[in-house]
């Protein structure tokens, strides 16, 4: 035989927490039932990687908007924010976005989002790309 029970997970619990939940599990024969040791586990989100209650993304960034910096639409778990690139940013780059993350176990905090900048390079170029890419490579 057995039962459905229904657990609620808090806000920001971590992968392998474990949750107990009183009577709810098996006792001894004639006794009281135990308590029941439930293991959270999470799937892996498509979009997010976690870190605690920080979450990080990637996002893709064409070469100009890299050099001149631009901002972009960036959906989170819950709303769409804007995030600016600096001018000059380079591949790699890690832009913080604070508040953005995870609500924190046991407190009023969220983690914060870090959006990571992949540079797309072009493999191929049209005659105009190609003559201002070699405006740029040229001595000054």
């Amino acid at each position: 035989m057995s039962d459905s029970v229904v657990v609620q997970l808090p806000p920001g619990i971590d992968d392998g927490a474990i949750l107990r939940v009183p009577g709810r599990g098996i006792g001894a024969p004639g006794g009281r039932p135990g308590d029941l040791l439930v293991v959270v586990r999470s799937r892996p989100h498509p979009v997010f990687s976690r870190s605690g209650s920080d979450l990080r993304r990637r996002v893709r960034v064409e070469v100009a908007d890299a050099v001149l910096g631009t901002s972009l639409r960036i959906p989170t778990l819950e709303e769409t924010i804007d995030v600016e690139v600096p001018p000059g940013t380079q591949p790699g780059t890690a832009l913080r976005v604070r508040g953005h993350g995870l609500p924190t176990l046991g407190s009023a905090r969220r983690g914060d989002l870090f959006v990571t900048v992949d540079v797309h390079v072009p493999e191929r170029l049209t005659s105009t790309e190609r003559e201002a890419f070699e405006a740029m490579r040229r001595p000054r």
